[in-house]
């Protein structure tokens, strides 16, 4: 212990103290203190790895996700209905039906879909750990979900949607929540849900429009680059159209719908 607190490069070095505390500064402000040197600059990702820390994972459904509403996002309980719906005619009375819930977070809709019994699997997917890990603590609490007569196998596998461990054409529907805009990657993201899913498998997905971000893309002064942005930003339901036609979903059986002010529902088929 002597020599480490005597070390000069650890005492005259502040970035060693700031950067593991990276995960609580705003992304804006993380990205000027990047650039400014104040920070070291690495491959934190803001958008992929704001949800990797705790405090995150911890306030997700203590705040953070009700605060969806002001977007026009009408509340997990019908958001819920809406992909039930969706889900029904490529899901009911086939034999080991499989759901995935891609981006999971903390699996509030993961339980959803689990507790319908609607499914004969349904696979919950996040690239973050500590999401997973609420989301783990969530479904063994919830007494629903540890009786005998819940028939779902439910999996937790942590995975990047731009790389999913699935074999082609091997998943009846997806759903991702409020996710597409926490991508990286989102040509590789929607590309590998194409690829999962079995012809005429349907992806159910929510996002926002960049007007709901205004604010935040104001802070960061312009900026673009996955290393500079909290968030992908889609400026029109076109923008959207276009990424799920390029991912190899036809034009015709593409829905894009906004849900003022700015809440985007996606539908599609493979």
């Amino acid at each position: 212990q002597q020599q480490k607190s005597s070390s000069p490069s650890k005492k005259s070095n502040p970035t060693l103290s700031l950067d593991t505390l990276r995960v609580f500064i705003p992304p804006p402000l993380r990205s000027a203190m990047a650039t400014a040197g104040v920070l070291q600059s690495d491959d934190y990702v803001p958008m992929r790895d704001l949800f990797t820390s705790p405090s995150v994972s911890f306030a997700y459904e203590r705040g953070w996700r009700q605060g969806f509403a002001q977007a026009g996002f009408p509340g997990a309980d019908e958001e819920y209905d809406m992909v039930r719906k969706y889900f029904e005619d490529v899901t009911k009375d086939v034999e080991g039906s499989t759901v995935v819930d891609m981006s999971c977070a903390t699996g509030l809709f993961t339980r959803r879909l689990a507790k319908s019994n609607d499914y004969n699997r349904v696979i919950a997917c996040d690239y973050s750990e500590s999401m997973l890990q609420e989301a783990r603590r969530r479904i063994n609490s919830d007494p629903s979900l540890q009786t005998k007569s819940s028939t779902t196998k439910l999996d937790l596998v942590r995975c990047d949607v731009a790389k999913i461990p699935m074999r082609t054409s091997s998943i009846d529907a997806l759903h991702a929540g409020a996710a597409m805009h926490c991508w990286p990657d989102l040509d590789a993201g929607l590309g590998e849900i194409y690829r999962v899913l079995k012809p005429g498998g349907r992806y159910f997905a929510t996002t926002f429009l960049s007007t709901y971000f205004g604010s935040l893309q104001t802070a960061e002064g312009g900026q673009t680059g996955v290393n500079r942005q909290a968030f992908q930003y889609f400026e029109s339901v076109d923008v959207l159209r276009s990424m799920l036609v390029k991912a190899g979903f036809e034009n015709e059986k593409v829905s894009v719908e906004v849900l003022e002010p700015a809440c985007v529902v996606i539908k599609c088929e493979k």
